[in-house]
């Protein structure tokens, strides 16, 4: 597939939007961009990027958290299916996970055509949208495979062989675009006539103000990213640019960010996580590969090892040789013999929960941004003096975004998790949070004050630990970017690795390879290193 000449358009709308029989479809001739509307697709876009960030889009079987689930050590393969070769011995191909290049792409194009026709047709808060939404898409490109095509992609049949962009340059280009957005909205309020957004914006329902906190937000991720490098430019830059975000007049995001189209227990319509590694439509059957994956003995042990409550939110319980009951049990990453799931065996091991955090329901959001993941990245930036505040306003970041994880863990299906300024102890997670905080007053994995400044356990490693605690499943791909920028936590390497180290990033995908070869970058492996990955 040549990604800039086709657009992969997921269809996923509420009926009262599109009145579709169906709610999930592929459209394989965008190519009129007069046709249609930005309000008309917008949901289309927004709900295939939920689908090709967890669970997977319909058109590639693939998702960024479940490749990033594995190499971060949350996910190993069970004793009840072979393969998964690649995850086990970081023998990576060309061909491995390449549809997160088409689909992201094609979701790009969504995107690019909701800007050009909103800027064109009045429609500028659905283009300022889109443009904030293009360096999300952009920005898990660049995290996987380094260098891609920016400028001159998105072009169709304008350019079917784009040059490459360096990453480095691509990330100076998402601040100016997510600062550009934010401007965009303001200026849209004096835009007469412009179109208002409606329910077609099936993240804020067409709350601006939250856009531009999501903008924010999405912004610091990016400068945290690149905040490690060694080059003296990069650096000034992410030390201007941190400051002033910390002033932003519209500060960040205040809970989770999530996708809700309308998802519902009918075929084509399920959370796309739940679809493909939950239930099948009626709670009828587990789906195949309920069974495929299971969580590693490290991630367990975390959990276990500080009494941490929020594991009995996430598997079942299992057993397994030694144990004379029930207990968590995990399989160690690339694991020869790993347990299985068949009941009359006493090798049992632990699997998702059915209505636990992963598999809440087929009706559950999809997650695009934890509110867990935002205030524990402020700690981190305000611990290592990159944001003012120092360690009195680290310390409360690292505390609410611990609290704001629990929130998520124990939400229901249907309602999203609230702000930590609204807990009370009759908002779920709120009582769990303040028994994990009392049972661990001597564990310097918990307790902020505990952490030393520098070394093993220094603020930012911990803090970095409960950001991965707090992303287990639903957000793996920000705790696989995070270990490879600052090499925390310790995760462990496969048993199959061999000599091989952890992967580094993806390779460029065959179907790239077959169009675009002459300017695909040479000499890249799947260690080759992205710009920001300078700490072993």
């Amino acid at each position: 597939m040549k990604i800039f000449s086709r657009a992969l358009m997921a269809v996923a709308l509420t009926a009262a939007v599109t009145g579709c029989k169906t709610f999930l479809d592929i459209n394989t001739n965008p190519n009129q961009p007069t046709s249609v509307t930005p309000d008309a697709i917008l949901a289309t876009a927004l709900a295939t990027t939920a689908a090709n960030y967890t669970g997977s889009n319909p058109s590639t079987g693939v998702s960024y958290n479940s490749y990033a689930s594995f190499a971060a050590d949350y996910w190993a393969k069970s004793g009840t299916v072979s393969g998964f070769s690649e995850e086990r011995t970081y023998n990576y191909s060309s061909t491995y996970y390449q549809g997160l290049w088409s689909g992201t792409y094609g979701n790009l194009n969504n995107y690019n055509l909701i800007q050009q026709s909103g800027t064109a047709n009045g429609y500028p808060n659905h283009a300022a949208i889109a443009r904030i939404m293009k360096v999300y898409n952009f920005l898990l490109l660049v995290d996987e495979y380094g260098d891609i095509p920016y400028t001159n992609a998105l072009q169709a049949a304008g350019n079917t062989a784009p040059s490459y962009d360096k990453a480095s340059d691509i990330y100076k280009d998402f601040i100016v675009q997510l600062k550009g957005a934010v401007a965009d909205i303001n200026a849209a309020a004096a835009v007469t006539g412009a179109r208002t957004v409606g329910s077609e914006d099936i993240v804020f329902q067409g709350n601006m103000t939250k856009w531009k906190q999501f903008a924010n937000s999405l912004l610091l991720r990016i400068l945290l990213r690149e905040s490690q490098t060694t080059d003296a430019t990069i650096n000034a830059s992410v030390a201007t640019e941190m400051m002033a975000l910390q002033s932003a007049a519209d500060g960040f995001i205040k809970t989770d960010v999530v996708v809700q189209p309308g998802y519902a227990a009918n075929s084509n319509q399920q959370n796309p996580f739940y679809d493909r590694y939950g239930f099948s439509v009626g709670l009828t059957a587990p789906t195949t590969e309920y069974s495929f994956v299971m969580p590693t003995g490290y991630v367990i042990r975390q959990d276990t090892l500080n009494a941490d409550p929020r594991i009995s939110q996430l598997y079942n319980t299992g057993k397994s040789p030694g144990y004379g009951a029930t207990t968590y049990v995990g399989a160690n990453a690339g694991e020869g013999t790993s347990p299985t799931f068949i009941p009359t065996n006493d090798i049992v091991g632990s699997r998702f929960l059915q209505g636990g955090t992963f598999l809440l329901g087929p009706n559950a959001p999809t997650v695009l941004m934890l509110l867990s993941e935002h205030l524990l990245s402020k700690a981190e930036a305000e611990t290592r003096n990159l944001m003012a505040g120092g360690q009195a306003a680290a310390k409360t970041d690292y505390l609410n975004g611990i609290e704001a994880s629990f929130l998520s863990t124990y939400r229901d299906a249907v309602t999203a998790p609230g702000t930590i300024a609204g807990a009370t102890t009759a908002t779920p997670g709120v009582v769990q949070y303040n028994t994990y905080i009392a049972a661990n007053t001597t564990n310097p994995l918990v307790n902020y004050e505990l952490a030393a400044t520098n070394g093993s356990l220094g603020k930012q490693s911990v803090i970095l630990y409960q950001k991965y605690l707090a992303e287990n499943t639903v957000a793996s791909t920000e705790a696989w970017n995070d270990y490879r920028r600052a090499a925390q936590p310790k995760i462990e390497i496969s048993l199959q690795a061999g000599s091989n180290p952890f992967p580094k990033r993806l390779f460029y995908p065959q179907t790239e390879v077959n169009t675009n070869l002459s300017n695909i970058p040479t000499g890249t492996t799947q260690f080759t290193k992205i710009f920001w990955d300078v700490v072993d």
